[in-house]
């Protein structure tokens, strides 16, 4: 990171690296700006309303978390996405924005989708006065397209005081006015297994010694697929398949605030021209939309790490059965915690600014329950 960088600029700035296996290396890690905050989003009831068939709301909501901020601030923001909420980094001149934008989504929410979405801070200064910490990385996706990898006791903190003392932590919503979400999509149809399993992976590290722990399980994870992770991608563009016009115009009807003639008409064009595109192969005044399409796969958020190795992947069988029985035996001696949840499917929801690369990133999670199904399972393991 440059010492002339601003502090709004801290994640910008701030020097990626490109192999995923990397984010044990402490070199790429910095320490977050004290003056800094973190905030949380989480879908109350995510779990009755999972039960109920509604993961796709819940999943749209959590991911527009990270949509709505980022519309309303400029600059590169660190974010990791967990399927029914959202953790973020903010400095202190774009938080009053940032809790703007999620009281307003907040609202939509419940207006629109019944659901309610929890939302709270809590100041790296005071986190870092408990004696916790937070350490960002940046990890390289594609070109021009980064995501964040974050560690540290300071983000679970951060978590446990917005859940546990909401009075203190948490932001009220109540008064707010929805907010449209602007580029966010779920125009994909879910994301059919190609090799027999969509498992969702959480994997929390115990003992001091974290670092070696997850360098082994990334490690075990990488020989399972012959030693390429990538292969487990669970994003194969070839294979995806658009939805229906009538789909997509039910499902982001509920994306709009306040219906006007002009947003109505912007947003039916977007649905009209992506459907061209991608549905029916057809290339609108000579705009070749493959280069977007295959880029899908790079863009993906399928593995991620917030203290907490994240990951939709792909597999067989065999595959997840060896990946179950090395986590067992790994809980067993008491390395580690974890849970998995297994679907046929995968959902991807899609954050677009723009079609060329690094202008877009598409948040993956598994079907049925994903990373919140997982999550369960994590925190009968914590006891």
């Amino acid at each position: 990171m440059s010492s002339h960088t601003t502090p709004e600029r801290f994640f910008a700035d701030l020097a990626s690296f490109s192999k995923f296996e990397e984010l044990t290396e402490d070199r790429h890690f910095v320490p977050l700006p004290e003056d800094w905050f973190v905030v949380i989003t989480d879908v109350r009831g995510s779990t009755r309303a999972i039960e109920a068939g509604r993961y796709r709301d819940v999943n749209t909501i959590g991911a527009a978390s990270i949509s709505v901020v980022q519309e309303a601030i400029a600059e590169e923001l660190p974010f990791v996405f967990g399927g029914d909420g959202a953790t973020i980094l903010v400095p202190p001149t774009r938080l009053d924005a940032a809790l703007e934008a999620l009281t307003g989504l907040a609202a939509l929410a419940r207006e629109n989708f019944d659901l309610e979405l929890r939302v709270g801070r809590v100041a790296v200064r005071e986190l870092e006065a408990a004696g916790t910490t937070i350490e960002v990385a940046k990890h390289e996706l594609a070109a021009s397209r980064c995501i964040a990898v974050m560690r540290g006791g300071g983000l679970a903190k951060a978590e446990q005081l917005v859940k546990g003392d909401e009075a203190t932590y948490g932001i009220a919503t109540q008064s707010a006015e929805p907010k449209e979400l602007k580029g966010l999509t779920c125009r994909w149809q879910p994301i059919a297994s190609r090799r027999g399993t969509m498992l969702s992976l959480l994997v929390e590290a115990r003992g001091d010694r974290p670092r070696e722990v997850y360098a082994e399980v990334l490690k075990e994870l990488a020989r399972v697929f012959g030693g390429n992770l990538d292969v487990a991608n669970p994003v194969e563009p070839e294979t995806m398949r658009y939805k229906s016009l009538v789909s997509i115009v039910r499902d982001e009807w509920r994306q709009t605030a306040r219906l006007s003639w002009r947003s109505i008409y912007a947003r039916l064009f977007s649905i009209f021209a992506s459907v061209l595109m991608f549905a029916l192969r057809i290339k609108p005044m000579g705009y070749d939309p493959e280069p977007y399409r295959k880029a899908l796969r790079t863009h993906s958020d399928f593995r991620k790490f917030d203290g907490v190795l994240r990951m939709v992947i792909d597999c067989t069988d065999e595959e997840k059965a060896r990946i179950v029985a090395m986590l067992e035996a790994s809980a067993a001696r008491g390395q580690l915690a974890y849970g998995v949840h297994g679907s046929r499917t995968a959902l991807m929801t899609c954050y677009v600014r723009g079609m060329r690369d690094g202008q877009h990133i598409h948040f993956i999670d598994g079907a049925n329950g994903g990373y919140a199904m997982a999550a369960k399972g994590l925190k009968a393991q914590r006891g």
